[in-house]
Formats: structure tokens, sequence, C-alpha cells
């Protein structure tokens, strides 16, 4: 792959340099998250007025003119600024230089029209880079609502939808999931920070934001979703067991590949190699989601324990102990009354004391009632059709012969025989003869066309097995 920096241009981070000031590395922070604010939506660039409008809106809200005219004069930018009557600069001189330097630097684009009038553009990259700084400024936590429901809809749905995209649908779930998984890796590590946050931090009230305002949206509603409405036990299965009969198909492989090779500049190698890796990363994915959960929820706990502890120490240690809150509150009192302050001052709290109700017949202890005795319900099986029927015993017996069938059956008895024709009843082994399904099923195996065996009745005395009696029998191996 490409290094980054062969495609940036080389000056680009230069801006945030600044000789050392970290206020002005803000202040340019600041005005290209503004400038992309306004470019996002634009469709056809943004005129040089307005941004020349927004800088110098800025500069006057943060009083930066100062800092940026100490830069002016620390880098000349090689062309003639223009300067008042009075010798000072005005905001709109710095709001041209601001502009030459983000134009220099990369981040910025300057198109001229043959009216002398100008655009300001942003390359792609530079759309990339702030939406990820936007990102960082925002701090929204990472939502995980739907995303497995969405991946489960496009990969169940071939079935049932007749426009149905396989490449698509892969690809689409494939991003879905590598959104889940990276955010839950993400989340995980992230936990660690604020147990350290906790460590270090001394005051009471900021032990509590950290715990119920800043932790509670990092760690709040969408992974309680996660772990109960949108549970990965609740679609994984479906998803890996439609991935797995696709990866069996070779068919579906084949034209799922043709399709995708038709949509991109890969060879139909090429996208059937995409497709089996996209399939086995979300196969995979989801069956390490299970350990992923568990660390988080193990370092949750970590969390909680240790800023709880934090704050019971803070509250009982000697500076911030009850009994050392009432001696300096004792202290103070006694220094107003010196000065001379016999009343409390008009801003202070009053005396708030507790409510006392008055005992009813609720507030004495009540014995316990005896309750009525509990009726179940008169139990109705239902009489069923003959076509359910059919259905139950069509159902009952695919189970049996995905348990049972005739190869596995037929394996297993020839094994017994030893090398000998026959093999009577009382010789079969004991874990088998006394295991009543598998007896049955030997028997019941004996007329199948695909076994290499048969079944003669003998005469003589039943044959106990467990509390049943069997006919004595002999095997006869075809």
């Amino acid at each position: 792959m490409q290094n980054p920096f062969d495609i940036l241009p080389p000056g680009l981070f230069n801006v945030f340099s600044s000789m050392g000031n970290g206020s002005l590395q803000r202040h340019y922070m600041v005005i290209l998250l503004r400038l992309y604010a306004l470019a996002e939506f634009n469709r056809f660039g943004l005129a040089r007025e307005v941004v020349v409008d927004e800088i110098v809106h800025y500069l006057k809200e943060s009083n930066a003119e100062g800092e940026i005219a100490a830069e002016m004069a620390i880098q000349p930018t090689g062309e003639s600024d223009s300067v008042s009557i009075t010798g000072q600069k005005s905001e709109q001189d710095y709001a041209s230089y601001l502009i030459r330097r983000l134009a220099d630097s990369g981040w910025i684009e300057r198109e001229q029209y043959a009216d002398y009038s100008e655009t300001i553009i942003l390359p792609d990259y530079a759309f990339t880079l702030l939406e990820a700084l936007r990102t960082i400024q925002e701090q929204k936590p990472r939502e995980f609502t739907g995303q497995l429901y969405a991946a489960h809809q496009l990969i169940t749905s071939a079935n049932t939808n007749k426009d149905f995209s396989p490449s698509l649908a892969v690809s689409q779930a494939y991003e879905n999931v590598r959104q889940v998984v990276r955010g839950l890796s993400e989340l995980n590590q992230n936990i660690r920070r604020y147990v350290e946050r906790a460590t270090k931090q001394t005051e009471i009230a900021d032990l509590l934001h950290l715990q119920f305002d800043d932790y509670t949206q990092t760690l709040g509603p969408a992974y309680h979703a996660l772990k109960t409405s949108d549970h990965v036990s609740r679609y994984r299965r479906d998803i890996i067991n439609q991935l797995q009969a696709w990866q069996l198909d070779a068919n579906w492989l084949t034209q799922t590949a043709e399709l995708l090779a038709t949509q991109s500049k890969l060879s139909p190698a090429q996208a059937e190699a995409e497709i089996s890796h996209s399939m086995q990363f979300i196969a995979h994915q989801l069956e390490g989601l299970d350990p992923l959960l568990n660390d988080i929820d193990s370092r949750h706990a970590q969390y909680l324990r240790t800023s709880l502890r934090q704050v019971r120490y803070q509250l009982g240690s000697a500076d911030g102990s009850f009994k050392d809150k009432l001696v300096s509150l004792a202290k103070g009192i006694a220094t107003l009354r010196e000065s001379g302050l016999t009343e409390l001052p008009d801003d202070a709290p009053g005396l708030v004391g507790a409510p006392v109700d008055i005992p009813d017949s609720h507030s004495f202890y009540t014995p316990p009632q005896r309750r009525t005795p509990f009726t179940p319900d008169t139990i109705v099986v239902p009489v069923l059709s003959p076509d359910d029927l059919l259905n139950l015993r069509a159902a009952t017996m695919q189970d049996v012969t995905q348990a049972f069938s005739p190869d596995k059956v037929n394996r297993k008895v020839i094994g017994f025989f030893n090398g000998h024709k026959r093999l009577p009843l009382a010789e079969i082994p004991t874990d088998v003869r006394h295991d009543l399904h598998w007896l049955t099923t030997i028997i019941a195996y004996a007329h199948h066309p695909d076994v290499a065996y048969g079944l003669e009745r003998m005469d003589g005395e039943p044959v106990v097995v467990g509390e049943y009696r069997i006919a004595p029998f002999d095997l006869i191996r075809l």
C-alpha cells in the first residue's frame, strides 16, 4: 500500500507547528473546522468573501489578532500586505494572511476566474482529515444499534428479495461487522484510560462528573442495546449458516464473483478471493465477539470498583472526612462571631428538617394473611390433524436419519462380526445391547438395501436386555 505521506503535501502540518505556539495551533484548527462546516454540503466551493468573513468573525471572538500579527512578523509570506492609514493591519489583512498560509500548506486550494473572483475549495484528503478531527472534537459515543441487524437482513434476504445482489450484500455486511468489531475494540482499550483518570482525580466533584456524565456517555445506551435487543447471539447463527452454505456452493461463488467483477476492476479470480475473504472475516469476527464482550464487562466492573473506591477514600481521608469538615465549619463560625456577626448572612442556606409522619395503620406490623390454595388449570391435549401428524412424523424421521444413517449403522455393525459370518444377540457388545435406541435401530436397518448385514430369528428362550425380554436372533453378514 502507498505511504500516505507520499500523497499528502509535504507542508500540510506545518501550520500546526507554528513556532511552538500552542495558541496558534488552536486557532488554525478552529478555522479549518469552521471552513469544513461551510464546505461540507456546499456544491460549488466557497466564495473568498465568505471565507474572509468567517475568519474575521472568529478573530474578533477569540481576540487572536495580536498572535496572528506576531506570526506574520516572524514568517513573511512573500506578498505585499496592505496597511491602513494609521499603519495598523485590519482583520481582513489577518484573514488574507491565514488564507495564504492554509493554501501554501495544502489545506485549501484557490481558484481564480476571469472576473478576478476567487473560490476556496477543500481537497479530498482535507475532507477526510477534518472529518476525523471533528469526530474527535465532538466526542460522541460510538453507536452500535442496528448494525448487526442490518448485516443479518442483508445476508438472510437472499430467498425473499427478488432484487437481491449477493456481492453487494456480502460487502455491506462486511462493513457493518467491521465497524461493530472496530468500535468494540476501541471501547475496550479506552476503558483503561478512564481507570487511570479515576485514580488521578482527587476532587469528589470531578470523580462524580467522570462517573455519571463522562463515562456514561462512553458506555451508554448503545452498548446496553448491543447486550440486550441487538445481542450478537440473535443474529450470529443465521448469518454464519448462510455464509457456510454459500462457501460450499461452487456455482454461487462463480456467479457472485462474475457479478462483482463486472462492478469493479477485479478479475473473476480476484473477485472470488475477495468474496471468500469477506465471508471468512464476518464468520470469524462474529464467532470471536463473546470473549471481547466479556473483556469489556470485566474492564467495566474494574472501572466501577476503582472509581467508587476512590470516592470512598476521598470522603474518608484526613482532608475530606466528615469530622474534619465539622471542625472547619466550627472554626469558620467562630471567626464570624469574633468579627461581630451574630446572625447568618442573607444568602446562607436555612436549616432543613426531615418531615415526621404520624403513625397510621400501615406503620405497624401486619401479620401475613393466608392465601387461597393454588389450583392449576386443566391441561388439554389438542387433537392433531392427519396433515400435522404426517409433518411431525416426517420431521422426526429426518432427525432420526441424521443421527442414525444407514452408512453409520452399517459400519458399526460390521465391526462387531470380527471376521465371522454370524453374530448371535448374546454376543453383541453389552453397551450396544443394553442401549435400546441402538438395538432397535440395528434391527430396523437389517432390512435396508444399503446395509451389508441381515437378521435371522432363532428358536430358544428370550434374551433379557435391561428391563426388556427380546426374542433371540442372529445377525448375518451378507
